[in-house]
């Protein structure tokens, strides 16, 4: 070990005895946010777990992870993908065993949302304008000045850039799922074949269990609509009324709305309406019908899933009409 000096640094001083965390409450059931330690110094590890014991941001705590050398880190990175801020020491194996390590986590693991801040016991070895124009980090701190309450002003946004990160990232993922969704095959298949896959398609995108059903509603008397198709509890449910099946829960709350049947939400369920839209008259017996999607959920949907399970919803509907239109198409009579 190079490390020199180390032991000499008054990590956290001044303010060391400050409360670290947020006067907001931890909310109940929401995962930490995971923090790699990465310092060969154990009281180091030692000092910030104590120092953010009582953190909390957007209600989720902290859970550290600690790794002693730059090795050590990158085989725990390879195996933790959630890791949202990385505390890195500079002179560790070696005296720029952390600098080095910087490109191997952006370029090798091509991490780029885990913020990575930097901390030296001797900040004249790496200077710091060097560091932050030649490395992808996004801090950088000596360990002398960082008190309790610059670290957990550090950390608050370090965790909300990885947030808008991430967040980023899922939308473009399920944008993705979406953009890659089979509705010519399934329009193909005819409507019934397509309100199953419909179930299918908008389970998988919002990684939630194929538990709900399908069922399209002509007028007011929405408990008369005939189920397309039905998955998990609703398996047996295709052809039957809705009444058969909708007489508890959100389904239920969802059908009692006065107007217009609309979107609806809950913890553990959602339920979407969607007009199907085509040219009216008598050739079209469709027009005014009503889509209706309903499934149950495992975990609430977040505002991105919502969004994706809305967009999901236009574009199965737009599936349906175009498998009514092949139906016709085949047998006009």
């Amino acid at each position: 070990m190079t490390m020199a000096d180390d032991d000499d640094d008054f990590l956290f001083q001044d303010d060391e005895d400050e409360d670290a965390g947020e006067e907001s409450d931890l909310i109940p059931g929401m995962p930490p946010w995971q923090v790699l330690i990465v310092d060969d110094d154990p009281e180091v590890h030692a000092m910030t777990r104590l120092v953010m014991r009582k953190f909390a941001f957007q209600g989720r705590g902290l859970a550290f992870i600690s790794a002693y050398s730059a090795a050590e880190a990158l085989e725990i990175l390879r195996g933790e993908h959630d890791i949202a801020m990385i505390l890195l020491d500079v002179v560790m194996e070696s005296d720029d065993a952390g600098l080095k390590l910087v490109p191997r986590i952006r370029d090798e693991l091509g991490n780029r949302a885990v913020r990575i801040i930097l901390r030296t016991g001797q900040p004249g070895q790496a200077p710091e304008d060097a560091v932050i124009a030649g490395y992808d980090v996004n801090d950088y701190k000596a360990k002398t000045e960082l008190t309790a309450r610059k670290l957990v002003t550090a950390t608050i946004t370090a965790l909300r850039a990885y947030h808008h990160i991430r967040t980023l990232e899922r939308s473009c993922l399920g944008l993705e799922r979406v953009a890659g969704l089979g509705l010519c095959q399934m329009a193909l298949s005819g409507p019934s074949s397509a309100a199953g896959a419909a179930l299918d398609q908008i389970a998988q995108v919002l990684e939630q269990p194929a538990d709900g059903l399908f069922c399209v509603m002509y007028g007011a008397d929405r408990l008369s609509a005939r189920i397309l198709a039905g998955r998990g509890r609703y398996q047996d449910a295709a052809g039957h009324p809705l009444a058969t099946v909708a007489d508890t829960g959100a389904l239920a709350t969802a059908l009692r709305s006065p107007g217009d049947l609309r979107h609806d939400f809950a913890d553990d369920a959602m339920t979407l309406a969607w007009p199907l839209t085509g040219p009216a008259g008598g050739g079209n017996p469709h027009a005014g019908a009503v889509a209706m999607l309903h499934l149950h959920l495992v975990r609430p949907l977040d505002e991105i899933e919502r969004r994706l399970a809305l967009l999901l919803m236009m574009r199965i509907a737009d599936a349906l009409v175009t498998a009514w239109a092949l139906e016709q198409a085949r047998d006009p009579a």
